[in-house]
This record gives structure tokens, sequence and C-alpha cells, in this order.
């Protein structure tokens, strides 16, 4: 990951978070982009559209709800990886982990 953006003197201030926000004052020197200030963010920082939906292992990450969910996306197996939703009940969790280790040990 990439230097964060911090608002303007949030490191030597505690009240000030440490969180972006964009310079407003008329007299602002990171606003005005002068020669030394901190920089700003801008629309080329962004990463790639490629990439961009990815997860850290270079997959897509597919939310399941129920079993259909696993059931319909089986031929894309390979190029997803699996996220179990926080709202399923305990009794479909197991269901879900019981049929996609079936499938994935053929």
């Amino acid at each position: 990951m990439g230097k964060s953006f911090l608002k303007h003197n949030s490191k030597s201030l505690i009240r000030i978070k440490k969180k972006w926000r964009k310079p407003i004052g008329i007299d602002s020197k990171i606003r005005k982009r002068t020669k030394g200030a901190p920089k700003t963010p801008k629309i080329g920082y962004g990463s790639s559209k490629r990439i961009k939906s990815l997860n850290a292992t270079g997959l897509k990450t597919i939310h399941v709800f129920n079993l259909n969910d696993i059931k319909s996306s089986i031929i894309l197996k390979r190029s997803y990886s699996y996220c179990l939703s926080k709202n399923i009940s305990l009794k479909n969790k197991k269901l879900i982990r019981y049929f996609s280790n079936q499938v994935y040990q053929k």
C-alpha cells in the first residue's frame, strides 16, 4: 500500500484527525500546490482498471448468500474467491461449506 494522504498539520496536532480533507484556506500552500508542499490526491494515483476489483490473491470476490450462488459459479471456480455473507444462519453456512468442499475435492 502506498503513502496515505493526510490532512495538513495532522502529524503535529493531536486534535486534527489523520484523514484527508481538501485544504480550503485562501493562503494554503497545499491548496496552491507550491513547491515542497505535501502532495494532494489526484486521479492519476488510482489503480488500473485491470486490477482494481481483485483481492490480494489476484482473484475476484463473490459474496455468497445461499447455496445457489455456489452452484451457479462452479464453472468459474478457479478465477473467483468466495466470501460468505454475515447474515446467513449457521445451518446454511455449514451446508454451503460442505457443498463447496465436495466440489473442490474433485
